[in-house]
């Protein structure tokens, strides 16, 4: 199974260790080429961190649409907000069947 995380260097760099493929942009040209590489490896997930999507989220909105890679939009290292928690929140409870699981 093969993870991708797309994200601003800083947040990405800890993910190499753990084995999984980083893509870190700083800019829009970087991004561009980071989703061609992405699309054409065979990843079964995906993790955005929040800053990208948010602040590139007409580029990379056609990711989302597909059926893989799974992309998840996790919180990033430079800002903390609450929307990709609450989203990582859903899921978990979708999974799950309770939110009793996850407090």
């Amino acid at each position: 199974m093969r993870i991708g995380i797309l994200g601003d260097n800083k947040s990405v760099l800890a993910f190499g260790a753990l084995g999984v493929e980083t893509f870190g942009v700083s800019g829009q040209n970087e991004l561009l080429e980071a989703i061609q590489k992405i699309k054409a490896m065979d990843f079964v997930i995906l993790l955005i961190t929040e800053d990208i999507a948010q602040n590139y989220e007409q580029t990379i909105r056609d990711l989302f649409q597909e059926t893989l890679p799974a992309c998840l939009v996790i919180p990033g290292v430079n800002k903390d907000s609450s929307k990709a928690k609450e989203g990582l929140k859903k899921i978990l409870e979708r999974a799950l069947g309770s939110e009793n699981f996850i407090n």
